[in-house]
């Protein structure tokens, strides 16, 4: 639909309610455009506001289904009913569920609700304090996260005899809009009563545990922008995101929002920016750490130059971020209000010349200056209410009139004194940079219980986060110690702090910063320290002033694998060319491409290339696989000798609960993994363990995380234990008191992917197996815990003529492929089906098929599929294929990997139980692709053509897997193999199906 209908202006009334302002809309602007979203295929989609009206009556019928006590006929309560709507729903589907509530705020005709916007970001003992302090009735919630968070709470609730709210499904988009014609026969009445006396919303203003309540006009303007504005990312349980959805009834300017059905993807500066650009919106709302992270980059300062306006607020943005978009050309403006008040500084058409934090107050305000003592020039800002502000809070009066004193503290300029910045807080709240605010009171209140601790200074404002400055009360012992150990000693309440602070107000262990003896604190006559007075010696401490550059070189990086590949190849051509001069063709033809990998060792390699010379015309492969037989059997004989008797510690260690141990948590499977455990109520306890890396075990979660769209919040869950350590390395190189609960899962899913190394390269991660079952019999486990172990379906060799696989263990070397992977999964599975039969270990071998990408189509581009796929920019098209594709989607894997922790089976195969033929899906991706489908063999010659250079291996991960695609390459006769997998996998059987496999 067109966005060109004419907007109508409503009329500015003291008693007009913000949900009328809507309703307004709904009758004079029916047909004009109020929200656009980009469909599934990407096409820009409208929501009229008679559309609008309409979801709201829709989310009014849901409210009535649920709620009960608001259907007509019910006595009104002398108090309104309080709702919770713990939601991280889309910007659209959110506030049509809001405006529905706010319908109902102050009806007369049942009783009506107080709907209470609670931030999704909120700890479990938070949310007690505030459903306690509100006494809510009802919650809703919106998905697993937020039913867990809910859960939490209500667990908390239960052991302090407090009010339990009921827990309500928050309706989707298609609750709102699709289903209404057939399920809500709900009429809208445009002649409800109001009580305009009462309360219509309470924001949960936030780094505070005090709601403040919201009346509806906050004199927003009438700014007639009639613009898309994009407003994907604005918070909608802060007073930015509401202030966002009514000014745009007032001005007129279209929200542009994300998608609300589908997979929701996390939002990050390059993808906002993305979808600016797609929703074709000429401004955009955001907090503060979009535009830092902007304006760090010059290719995404060029694109905001094309915006009409960027709106900034909810926290402090730097300076120098500031100044240097204005120098730029970007048109920055301030939006400054206050869940209490509304509205605050007018929208500049352009920014101040001396910064974009400078502002003008609204016109409709009153607002009074009382000197603070912090700075030259400095106020607390008052605002008293008049005929066209309506405060929502009153905590004041100025010469007995209504006031709210708001403990922003403004600065005024020297020259203009109509001109201001805001220069921070009185009561200390600290304002992020993402837009919350950590109060940080209540927290130093419990930090300071801790023995070792004199004073805390909490500290971060115009930071991403919060962190803590200690000044210990023993500086001798403090620095003896050792700044890891007094970390350590500080972290049980660090942690409780933490547990009682929303997430956002988390402070890390790295976080943790201690005063020097030489620059103690300074007290006042109070015996407190001035927070002011170290808040800049802080910020110069932890941050260095370095300007944004304005040349950018972007550096290519390369990975070790890229370096390795390269340096192989090298070696492979120089002595390939050597062979040609001395070897018969036909022996030098017999020789793989990978033969460098399959020689691991100097000696190795120097034996395989005077073998080869020697040779006139025999088969040296055929010596070769004498070779890898004998290597798979000793190596399977070296790790399954003398086993440990378990003997359990007196009196051993019952587990309570579920303790599992995971390893490779990073990677696409295990990261799946990690976030569906940390859901699991019964799992109290999850370390985490990775390799050793230069990056902090919790910064590659959370890029793992956001790689693969796993939502961040749940790494801050308390039940995961971050551990580094090599666990072909007996005791895995970590404490041995580190696991202070007896385990009952150990899920090792850590594996090198390269189907290019041989077997003797993966032999660390065979050790790895073994002393993974020597932990299991370890004396801590009063039973040992089960050992689950992530083998592949593909250790069969392909095309080869045998039935399906059964779920059982198979010994005949013939049939294993010869890849040092695939060799690796079939000697540990030996290890571990020998621990069986000889320990009272019970382990889980799962075979796990074909997996696909994340829950945001995240796909490992070294992968044999992807790298298919990414080909066809030098092949020119996609290879056709005989037989079957059963890809599983890594999350709906990890689920099944996480039931089969049940099984009463040693082998589990987790394949997909309703493949689809190659030639269906390769059509689909071909299509999307505009590209032929080309005969496989011919696909595979195109392949090998391409040279060898070192950018073309960069670029094109599928050179390094042209072994893996001639093994896997389709047979002349498929005849009696039409249930074979289509790059050879051999066809499964499953003596169990696991219900979360049934999609």
């Amino acid at each position: 639909m067109s966005t060109q209908h004419k907007f109508t202006l409503v009329p500015v009334r003291k008693e007009l309610t913000l949900d009328g302002v809507y309703d307004w809309h709904r009758e004079h602007s029916t047909n004009v455009a109020a929200f656009t979203y980009p469909d599934e295929d990407n096409k820009q989609q409208f929501i009229t506001w008679g559309e609008l009206g309409t979801g709201i009556d829709s989310g009014v019928e849901i409210i009535h289904f649920h709620i009960p006590e608001t259907l007509k006929g019910n006595k009104p309560a002398s108090e309104p009913i309080v709702v919770g709507i713990l939601s991280s729903a889309d910007p659209l589907t959110y506030t049509t569920f809001m405006f529905a509530h706010l319908r109902l705020t102050r009806s007369m005709a049942g009783q009506p609700l107080l709907p209470f916007l609670i931030s999704s970001q909120n700890s479990p003992l938070a949310l007690v304090h505030l459903i306690t302090a509100q006494k809510v009735k009802y919650l809703w919630v919106n998905n697993d996260q937020m039913k867990n968070l809910a859960n939490e709470a209500v667990k908390h609730l239960e052991l302090e005899q407090g009010s339990i709210p009921s827990i309500l499904p928050f309706p989707t988009f298609m609750d709102l809009y699709v289903a209404r014609d057939i399920f809500f026969n709900y009429t809208y009445d445009s002649m409800i009563s109001y009580s305009m006396d009462s309360p219509a919303l309470i924001l949960h203003s936030s780094g505070i545990l005090f709601p403040f309540f919201l009346d509806d006009f906050n004199g927003m303007g009438q700014i007639n922008q009639t613009e898309i504005v994009a407003v994907h990312n604005s918070p909608l349980s802060h007073a930015m995101g509401v202030l966002a959805a009514g000014w745009a009834a007032f001005s007129g300017y279209v929200c542009a929002v994300h998608c609300p059905y589908g997979a929701k993807t996390p939002s990050d500066p390059e993808r906002f920016l993305q979808e600016i650009e797609n929703s074709h919106s000429t401004a955009v709302i955001s907090v503060p750490s979009f535009v830092e992270a902007w304006a760090a980059d010059l290719n995404s300062v060029e694109r905001l130059k094309k915006l009409k306006a960027i709106y900034w607020g909810g926290g402090p943005l730097s300076e120098r971020t500031g100044r240097f978009l204005i120098q730029e050309g970007v048109n920055i403006a301030l939006i400054y209000g206050a869940t209490e008040v509304g509205l605050i500084a007018k929208v500049a058409a352009k920014p101040h010349a001396e910064g974009c934090e400078r502002f003008r107050f609204t016109s409709n305000l009153s607002p009074i200056l009382l000197p603070d003592p912090k700075g030259p020039d400095t106020f607390e800002l008052v605002l008293k209410e008049s005929e066209t502000h309506h405060l929502s809070a009153i905590n004041t009066e100025i010469n007995e009139v209504r006031a709210y004193a708001s403990s922003d503290l403004v600065q005024q300029h020297a020259d203009d004194p109509t001109l201001f910045r805001i220069k921070g807080r009185k009561d200390d709240q600290i304002m992020l940079i993402t837009g919350e605010k950590t109060n940080p009171g209540p927290m130093e209140h419990i930090i300071m219980k801790n023995p070792y601790v004199k004073s805390p200074l909490i500290f971060g404002r115009g930071k991403p986060s919060s962190g803590v400055l200690i000044e210990p009360k023993f500086c001798d012992e403090a620095e003896q110690l050792g700044l890891e150990i007094f970390r350590n000693l500080l972290w049980p309440n660090i942690n409780e702090a933490n547990d009682y602070a929303p997430a956002h107000s988390r402070i890390f262990k790295e976080m943790i910063l201690v005063a020097s003896r030489s620059r103690p604190f300074l007290y006042t006559a109070k015996d407190t320290a001035p927070k002011g007075d170290y808040q800049g010696a802080v910020d110069d401490s932890t941050q260095t002033d370095i300007p944004i550059p304005v040349e950018i070189t972007k550096s290519g990086g390369w990975s070790l694998e890229d370096t390795l590949a390269v340096t192989a190849t090298y070696i492979r051509n120089t002595l390939l060319h050597g062979l040609r001069q001395v070897a018969p063709t036909s022996t030098v033809q017999k020789i793989t491409s990978n033969f460098v990998y399959q020689q691991p060792t100097v000696d190795a390699l120097f034996q395989f290339v005077a073998n080869a010379s020697q040779q006139k015309d025999t088969d040296i492969q055929g010596d070769l696989e004498v070779d890898r037989k004998r290597h798979l059997q000793n190596l399977v004989h070296k790790y399954t000798q003398n086993w440990p008797v378990h003997k359990p510690a007196q009196p051993p260690i019952e587990a309570e609960s579920e303790v599992v141990l995971l390893t490779g948590s990073t990677g696409g499977l295990g990261s799946q993994i990690l976030a569906q455990l940390v859901t699991l109520s019964s799992v109290t306890r999850i370390y985490a363990f990775n390799r050793p890396s230069k990056k902090a075990s919790h910064q590659r979660h959370i890029k793992a995380f956001t790689d693969r769209g796993n939502l961040l919040s749940l790494l801050n869950f308390e039940k995961i234990v971050y551990i580094e350590g090599d666990t072909a390395v007996e005791g895995f190189s970590i404490e041995p008191e580190l696991f202070h609960k007896a385990l009952t899962i150990i899920i090792h899913n850590a594996w090198r992917v390269d189907f290019n190394l041989s077997l003797a390269s993966f032999e660390p991660a065979i050790r790895g197996v073994r002393y993974m079952v020597d932990l299991a019999l370890g004396p801590l486990h009063a039973t040992p815990p089960r050992v689950m172990f992530t083998s592949r379906v593909g250790n069969v060799k392909s095309w080869s003529n045998i039935p399906p696989v059964s779920e059982g263990s198979f010994s005949d070397l013939d049939l294993i492929s010869s890849s040092g992977y695939i060799e690796s999964k079939w000697v540990s599975e030996q290890i571990l089906e020998a621990a069986y039969h000889n320990t009272e270990l019970e382990p889980v071998i799962i075979r796990v098929g074909q997996l696909s990408g994340g829950l945001n189509g995240d796909w490992n581009v070294r992968e044999w599929f992807p790298s298919l796929v990414r080909a066809r920019q030098v092949v020119g098209g996609a290879p056709d294929n005989e037989g079957l594709v059963s890809f599983v989607p890594v999350y709906v894997a990890a689920a099944a990997i996480i039931d089969m922790r049940i099984s009463s089976s040693i082998f589990a195969h987790l394949v997909h139980p309703r493949p689809v033929t190659w030639r269906n899906a390769i059509g689909i991706i071909a299509g999307i692709l505009d590209v032929p489908i080309i005969p496989f063999d011919e696909w595979l010659r195109r392949l090998e053509a391409v040279p060898r250079t070192s950018e073309a291996l960069h670029n094109n991960p599928a050179l390094h897997l042209l072994d893996f695609y001639h093994v896997s390459a389709p047979p002349k006769d498929m005849a009696g193999q039409e249930e074979r997998e289509a790059m050879g996998w051999p066809a499964t059987r499953q003596h169990r199906l696991w219900q979360t496999l049934l999609l």
